[in-house]
């Protein structure tokens, strides 16, 4: 029991590696450069914050993916839920949790149609949430005559409440709280077994008595209380606009490098916390080179860059260790 205590422990710490390594990176060139602004409260809470909103969306994308379903459909569905969630719930009056409430219930609903439409129809999902993503973009174009939700054209004691559980520490205090949630029902359930086992191998868990049905309708419906969760905090960031031409789909592609970062994380503690680990190391990246003054189109590129540098050292992690070994194994017996 120790030992394995132990081992679980030793693989948590291994993920800090990441945010800590991608930190002391931007810290050393900052003080090369003499850029001291990366080292601002502004820049630091910024990291801890950002990483709140890409770690919810990339929880709603990876918990799918672990089920072998790919998914397009998690940022329209925030964007949808929160325009219909933000401008109920600020024309009743409802307070922040009133109003994340309604936000949480309009993306359940928008994510279990999308499950529906993927079992009545049958063909690949990915398919499915790209039709989905198409219809509900242009539900964000007509549904309030197309304006979006705007928080901060309400009044600003209102907004200020609003703006409640975007704020530190209550976003800290809201994603610790989905954290330890997801690890219960991703790990201690039957619902997360079969989860895993429909990814590992669909067919034999069907015949091995897995409801891949039932699993999928609740797959998406905590999908829906996570989109939720982000419609809201994103609402909290900037206006949200209408969508059209795929545009929803930039919230979920700016999660992805968490997602892949932070299920290669999982392997050594588990999915919450890896893509936790992911989006604070991503969000270091996003932020460092923000606070060099790069241009943010320059950020995309880099940012990028760097996705698929890890991405290729994470898949190709046994061979490119062979290869070191092999070096040095070489290079010790010529210095002999």
């Amino acid at each position: 029991m120790k030992v394995s205590l132990k081992k679980r422990f030793g693989g948590y710490a291994k993920t800090l590696i990441f945010p800590a390594f991608m930190w002391l990176l931007f810290a050393a060139a900052a003080l090369i450069a003499e850029k001291p602004y990366f080292f601002s409260e502004y820049i630091t809470s910024n990291i801890f914050r950002g990483s709140v909103l890409s770690c919810i969306v990339g929880l709603a994308i990876a918990i799918p993916l672990s089920g072998g379903r790919w998914d397009f459909a998690p940022g329209t569905i925030a964007t949808l839920g929160g325009i219909i969630g933000i401008n109920l719930g600020t024309r009743w009056g409802l307070n922040v949790f009133g109003v994340l409430a309604l936000c949480v219930a309009v993306c359940v609903v928008l994510a279990l149609v999308e499950a529906a439409a993927y079992l009545l129809l049958r063909v690949p999902n990915m398919i499915v949430s790209l039709g989905v993503v198409m219809v509900y973009e242009a539900l964000t174009g007509i549904l309030f005559g197309g304006n979006g939700a705007n928080i901060f054209n309400v009044p600003t004691g209102y907004a200020d409440n609003l703006l409640l559980l975007s704020r530190a520490p209550w976003c800290y205090v809201l994603l610790a709280a989905i954290l330890l949630v997801l690890y219960f029902l991703l790990y201690k359930t039957r619902f997360g077994s079969n989860l895993k086992s429909l990814g590992n191998n669909a067919r034999l868990a069907i015949n091995a008595g897995v409801n891949e049905k039932k699993n999928i309708v609740l797959t998406y419906a905590l999908v829906g209380v996570l989109l939720g969760v982000a419609a809201l905090l994103n609402a909290c960031n900037a206006q949200i606009t209408a969508a059209s031409n795929l545009s929803s789909t930039t919230l979920m592609f700016s999660s992805m490098g968490p997602v892949l970062i932070g299920l290669f994380l999982a392997g050594y503690s588990s999915m919450p916390w890896g893509l936790f680990m992911g989006s604070l190391g991503m969000s270091v990246i996003t932020y460092g080179l923000t606070s060099f003054g790069i241009d943010g189109a320059i950020v995309t590129i880099i940012t990028g860059v760097i996705i698929v540098l890890i991405m290729a050292y994470t898949t190709n992690q046994t061979k490119i260790v062979a290869w070191l070994g092999r070096r040095f194994h070489r290079g010790g017996k010529e210095a002999a």
